[in-house]
């Protein structure tokens, strides 16, 4: 009989309540007067970063606590810009406009004090949430990833064999290529209204983690005994 070859596609799903949160805040000021403008958004930038960091627990060599509520925060620069209005023709049609903003992150472990903050800065003037962001500790993520990659080298062996036992062979693997792991992170956009998050509750925002879930492929050959790899030219 001929040599065998079967080539099979193996994949594993894995899932797991997310960990963390990332929350992305943007704050702007709009208007004609530019030292208000960017009064309004170094005020706010400020009132965060005092709330924010008070939130930050760090230990004595500079590393976040195990019962902190914000692990990672980072605030960018006040970014400034200014335009006068035109109409459709390109003539002004009133006085210049400036505007300052500013993006802040902050990595949440409790999601009880993220649900506080998102209700509280829903209240701040010139404060918008645009998107959360659920995600997995490193640590977790690695593991679910292995654990992935074991039961998709299972499925491309179970597929194998069904198809080798139809026939009535023998097949081992020969090749195994990986092919490759995606993690979609949990994403909750938003903008300055509470509709985006649901449901509410009386005494704030109600944010359940979502679950997050891993997808891992591999690519396999699996041969007969007797099969021999082909012989690879180098063109010379």
């Amino acid at each position: 009989m001929p040599p065998l070859e079967i080539n099979v596609v193996g994949g594993a799903s894995l899932n797991r309540t997310a960990e963390r949160a990332s929350i992305s805040v943007r704050v702007q000021s709009e208007g004609e007067k530019q030292e208000i403008v960017s009064q309004n958004v170094t005020k706010t930038v400020n009132q965060l970063s005092g709330l924010f960091r008070g939130l930050s627990f760090k230990t004595e060599t500079g590393g976040a606590t195990p019962d902190t509520p914000i692990t990672i925060f980072t605030f960018g620069i006040i970014q400034t810009a200014s335009s006068i209005p035109e109409d459709n023709d390109g003539k002004p049609i009133g006085p210049r406009q400036y505007t300052a903003s500013a993006s802040i992150t902050a990595i949440f472990r409790d999601f009880e004090k993220l649900s506080e903050i998102a209700t509280d800065l829903f209240d701040e003037p010139f404060v918008s949430i645009t998107s959360i962001i659920w995600q997995l500790t490193d640590d977790s993520r690695e593991q679910l990833i292995r654990e992935a990659r074991k039961l998709a080298i299972r499925d491309a062996i179970e597929k194998a064999n069904d198809y080798a036992e139809v026939v009535g062979r023998e097949v081992s693997l020969v090749r195994l290529e990986d092919g490759g792991t995606h993690v979609p992170a949990g994403r909750t956009k938003q903008t300055a209204r509470r509709s985006g998050f649901a449901p509410e509750v009386s005494n704030g925002i109600a944010l359940e983690p979502q679950e997050i879930v891993l997808h891992v492929k591999i690519s396999a050959k699996f041969a007969t005994a007797d099969w021999t790899a082909p012989a690879i030219h180098d063109g010379y």
